[in-house]
């Protein structure tokens, strides 16, 4: 599947942006809420509140289009 691109009309195609800790990589997701941190542990995670992010890459100009996806 691929969409057209807002910005030059070029072709976008799916991808997903990577994090990194401590020496692993994970797909990166949102959180429903402001964000809550501790100087002790740092952010507060509510997994339960989490959507994975889809991200969406044109191959023309390189922007970038992310949305926040329930799977089911």
């Amino acid at each position: 599947m691929s969409k057209e691109c807002a910005k030059c009309g070029g072709t976008m195609t799916v991808g997903v942006i990577v994090g990194r800790n401590h020496g692993s990589s994970y797909p990166e997701r949102w959180q429903k809420g402001e964000a809550i941190v501790s100087k002790w542990w740092g952010l507060r995670e509510d997994r339960k509140a989490q959507l994975d992010v889809e991200t969406w890459r044109c191959t023309r100009c390189g922007y970038l289009e992310s949305y926040a996806v329930e799977k089911p």
